[in-house]
């Protein structure tokens, strides 16, 4: 293939453009959440919502210096005040896994709870149907109910911490 060659110069061009119809598919997809929600979709919200679109469970630190990564002259107030805007509306979840901050995840139409190991941090998720025998054991031995909208962190340690333990003697 030669300098010439016109294919070589276009192939990056429609991969560019293909990113960035995916990159506005997803902030329009995220900016109709936000609008179901009772939302404005604010640059700031789209920073946030993006920070959490992995998945995982992010603290305001990591949501924070996501945002300034990409908008610098973001207030860390306006992340924190967003945290709270899209928890109070239902598209996020705060979430307290035990360590001395909070996580935040985008919020699923199932309420979900977690395993945290107590070694190395990894966490796990539970469905609500899977804690239900231990649900009506609670109730049954305290008449407590486990609430509808909060979610249970359960410690223990991970399989990959337990193998990684020397047999006892």
């Amino acid at each position: 293939m030669s300098i010439r060659d016109t294919r070589a110069c276009h192939a990056p061009v429609v991969a560019t453009e293909l990113q960035l119809q995916a990159a506005r598919g997803a902030g329009d997809a995220a900016a109709a959440l936000l609008r179901r929600a009772g939302c404005r979709p604010t640059v700031q919200r789209l920073l946030v919502l993006q920070a959490l679109g992995g998945g995982d469970h992010v603290s305001a630190d990591e949501i924070l210096a996501h945002a300034k990564a990409r908008y610098p002259s973001i207030n860390p107030s306006t992340v924190y005040r967003t945290l709270d805007a899209l928890v109070e509306a239902g598209v996020a979840r705060r979430t307290d896994l035990g360590s001395d901050r909070l996580f935040y995840e985008v919020a699923r139409e199932h309420r979900h709870h977690h395993a945290v190991c107590q070694d190395c941090g990894a966490v796990a998720h539970i469905h609500d149907a899977s804690l239900r025998p231990l649900a009506q054991a609670l109730e049954q031995a305290t008449g407590y109910t486990l609430s509808p909208d909060r979610e249970m962190t359960v410690h223990g340690i991970c399989p990959e911490c337990q193998a990684a333990e020397p047999a006892p003697c």
